[in-house]
């Protein structure tokens, strides 16, 4: 469960603090952690699907928060990190205890999305520009090594233990 009493995502808004429902606020700090789906935001707040949603797209409206694939929702107050495109997968952008040679390029490019914040199978195989079979088999595959893990059902974050 998420604190609701006060906000908490280090960045300044558009909107009046003292204006927001303890729900509203639930859903910023979760979005301060990372992206989020509708359903892990229910989850996490203990509301109802349909509402996370709701509260999601409303501030979609106000441009607070933005969908970078369908069904994943992250916000738009923090610069974005290079040039909003991340296609490549030879590059490792987080410190592995493995050699580079272990993994494959999918592997990598998985891990380098996951470096930016946490996401869907299904936004990284758009990224990636590969199956979303594919990216499940990677997906369980660096699952197993410790290196991802399942932050709720169909989305993934890199593992910082």
């Amino acid at each position: 469960m998420v604190s609701v009493t006060r906000l908490n995502i280090g960045t300044s808004l558009p909107l009046d603090e003292d204006e927001l429902t303890p729900a509203e606020k639930g859903v910023l700090n979760l979005l301060g952690e990372g992206r989020c789906t509708p359903a892990y935001v229910a989850s996490e707040l203990a509301i109802e699907s349909g509402t996370a949603r709701s509260l999601l797209d409303g501030f979609r409206e106000v441009d607070i928060v933005q969908k970078p694939y369908r069904g994943l929702y992250e916000l738009t107050l923090e610069e974005p990190a290079g040039d909003g495109k991340y296609r490549t997968t030879e590059t490792v952008l987080v410190d592995v205890p493995f050699e580079d040679d272990q993994f494959r390029p999918t592997e990598r490019g998985i891990l380098n999305l996951l470096s930016r914040g946490r996401a869907t199978p299904a936004y990284l195989a758009q990224e990636l520009d590969v199956t979303q079979e594919c990216v499940k088999n990677r997906l369980r595959d660096i699952t197993r090594l410790g290196l991802v893990r399942r932050v709720h059902r169909g989305l993934y974050a890199l593992d910082e233990e």
